[in-house]
């Protein structure tokens, strides 16, 4: 029997290895790699490897020997483990790249023979996904054709990451993926540590070919799983679950215009309530291409989505497919959705839907006939009625009334609020909604309007406190600023207004650049873009968010563009105040997208 190489010499890697000659190719094109079937790659077809050091050499040839293999693999993975810390986890390093060059060839060959115990083949896997390096191909598409059971997910996740990372993109591997990825179940032991990583790898690939197959998951029916369940019963739904929120998300990144009314079925669909945010996004990210079909839908004019909610809506289920249909549109925020929307409200005589017609028209880009229609919701919606969330319609309707940024709406606040009725407790409600939205759109002339409608509706020192909080910061900074944008502007970032004791100037500086800053948006708006990594306040950052939705009518490429770095930046603070400050700039990023003129990709 041969002697094994000592460990010293085995640990022993140059940090800068001479060129590998010429004639012995160290990276074949991934089309060679994957010529033939992986799990019948034999020594002469896998990627050649080049060892710099004799020791390694060696080391890398025991990796055939079934006598040393075992033994060689173990010296070989600490020396990975070693390599990779000494690079700082950093596959582009010269250390990796010499290890890699050495060894994942024959490492890739290894793992392909399928004889090895789980630990071993685990091992293998987790180096050779970290390596990034595309000559372990044929190992890591092993790993994903052979996921088959629930010992099998660790490395088909990896290999998938592996796969995203690398950049590989061949059909044959993107149809192997799409294979596992029906196999894999979220549901399982295995499967639910490594769905996340499955799910976020497939969902950085978005390969079109996947298309038909992600059409087919999110048509699946799902049932709502009850207290005392099976857990058979969990297990299928988490699968599901796992299944048509990645199809429901890779179908929006590739804007596929066949999911259109697929994705509406999942927002409509009561049993699918965990698959309907992911849906909706999608939806907004396929933009202005979906509006004529969501359209159709609202106006109850698609048969097949209609028949649909009948099969699983007991009650009103025309009023569902109309409320979630405009819920949609609104999101969506193209303007080509304010006719279809102020079509339903004009044909609608249920107040709860035409609450929801009116919210969703408030997110659209405005004009003097939404806002008009608007306020003609607002104005006689009976206070009795409450939303299905439980939502008082005209508190909800007062709130939105500042998503129009326009302060000609204060005299009809102050009427709704002189002729509320009800409870004292009902009246004190409406009319203390009806001060926050007179605080956020007032400019310096109103105030005196304000004031006194604060004195007279809440004459007590402990009667809307907050209210008054509010008012007499934003009474402060409209005195001072007046009508001048740049003042406003300056208040954003100022670092001395980022605390949450003073949030309030904050707030009403952004609302008053969305109120001011319309005619001459494009200039504004970008001033507010450069401020917003210097906003450290949440709400001052939503608001600001909003006032730059307010100002992109018709979509901006750039508006969209610096949203996404300011969010991959703060992504890569890990600073997870920031993160979740970041998240309404997120839909807006896809509103923006969303009203430029865009082609169907599908």
């Amino acid at each position: 029997m041969r002697r094994l190489l000592p460990l010293s010499a085995a640990l022993a890697l140059s940090c800068a290895p001479p060129a590998p000659p010429s004639a012995t190719p160290v990276a074949p094109t991934v089309s060679a790699l994957i010529a033939a079937p992986s799990a019948s790659v034999a020594p002469d077809t896998v990627a050649q490897s080049y060892c710099a050091d004799p020791g390694q050499k060696v080391l890398a040839s025991q990796l055939h020997d079934p006598d040393h293999r075992i033994p060689a693999i173990e010296r070989t993975m600490q020396l990975f483990d070693d390599t990779y810390a000494a690079a700082g986890k950093d596959p582009a390093h010269p250390r990796m790249k010499a290890f890699a060059d050495c060894f994942v060839a024959p490492l890739a060959q290894t793992y392909v023979s399928g004889r090895l115990d789980w630990s071993h083949r685990e091992r293998l896997m987790r180096a050779l996904a970290s390596i990034r390096d595309a000559r372990a191909l044929p190992a890591w598409e092993h790993a994903i054709r052979e996921l088959r059971s629930d010992s099998d997910a660790q490395d088909a996740a990896a290999a998938v990451r592996a796969i995203a990372d690398s950049g590989v993109r061949e059909s044959r591997v993107l149809d192997a993926i799409g294979a596992a990825f029906v196999r894999l179940e979220a549901g399982s032991e295995q499967g639910g540590l490594v769905f996340k990583q499955f799910m976020d790898a497939m969902r950085d690939i978005s390969a079109p070919t996947w298309e038909t197959l992600l059409l087919e998951r999110i048509d699946r029916p799902m049932v709502t799983i009850e207290r005392d369940a099976s857990k058979d019963t969990i297990r299928a739904y988490r699968n599901e679950q796992f299944w048509q929120v990645t199809s429901a998300e890779i179908l929006g990144n590739l804007k596929s215009t066949r999911a259109i009314r697929p994705l509406l079925k999942c927002v409509v669909n009561p049993n699918k309530t965990d698959i309907a945010a992911t849906a909706v996004m999608s939806l907004v990210k396929i933009g202005k291409p979906a509006v004529p079909m969501l359209s159709d839908i609202l106006l109850g004019k698609d048969q097949e989505v209609n028949d649909y909610a009948r099969a699983l809506i007991q009650q009103d289920p025309e009023a569902a497919v109309t409320r979630n249909a405009a819920m949609v549109l609104g999101t969506v925020g193209c303007s080509e959705g304010t006719k279809p929307l102020m079509d339903a409200l004009a044909r609608s005589s249920d107040d709860v839907t035409r609450a929801v017609l009116a919210r969703e028209l408030s997110k659209l880009p405005p004009s003097a006939a939404s806002l008009a229609a608007y306020l003609d919701v607002m104005m006689k919606m009976p206070a009795s009625v409450d939303l299905p969330t439980g939502e008082s319609a005209v508190e909800m309707l007062l709130e939105r009334v500042d998503a129009f940024f326009d302060p000609a709406v204060i005299d009809k606040l102050l009427k709704r609020g002189r002729e509320a009725r009800g409870s004292d407790d009902e009246v004190q409600a409406v009319r203390d909604q009806v001060l926050v939205s007179l605080i956020r759109l007032m400019k310096k002339e109103h105030v005196a309007k304000v004031e006194k409608a604060i004195q007279q509706w809440a004459p007590r020192p402990d009667e809307s406190k907050l209210e008054k909080e509010a008012f007499a910061a934003s009474k402060e900074l409209v005195i001072e600023c007046g009508d001048k944008i740049p003042c406003y502007l300056a208040k954003l970032d100022d670092p001395a207004i980022q605390e949450n004791r003073r949030q309030m100037t904050g707030i009403k500086a952004a609302y008053m650049i969305g109120i001011l800053g319309y005619s001459r948006r494009e200039s504004v708006r970008n001033e507010v873009l450069l401020r917003l990594p210097r906003i450290r306040n949440a709400a001052i950052k939503y608001v600001a968010g909003r006032a730059i939705d307010h100002l992109t009518p018709d979509g901006d490429q750039a508006v969209a563009d610096g949203l996404s770095r300011l969010i991959e930046d703060n992504r890569r603070t890990g600073d997870q105040n920031l993160m979740i400050g970041d998240n309404p700039l997120k839909q807006i990023r896809w509103r923006v997208l969303a009203r430029l003129p865009q082609a169907p990709v599908h």
